[in-house]
């Protein structure tokens, strides 16, 4: 499959670049760098909060007692 390189644009495949979507491991850390400095973000939660209210509601404090 080719793509282009997603930090500096270089075309890449997937049957030659081992560091795919990246063109070279350089590419692939500074991609790692950009997470864990927070410049990356994801926008949206990947998960409803709603959904762990109302599972939090129907555990009764006895089944809450034997899980933790």
């Amino acid at each position: 499959m080719l793509a282009s390189c997603p930090i500096c644009k270089k075309p890449t495949d997937t049957e030659t670049h081992a560091d795919f979507p990246f063109c070279s491991e350089r590419c692939r850390l500074l991609d790692l760098g950009n997470w864990a400095s927070e410049k990356y973000v994801i926008s949206e939660p990947a998960f409803d909060e709603s959904m762990f209210e109302d599972l939090e509601r129907d555990i009764t404090p006895s089944d809450a007692d034997e899980q933790g």
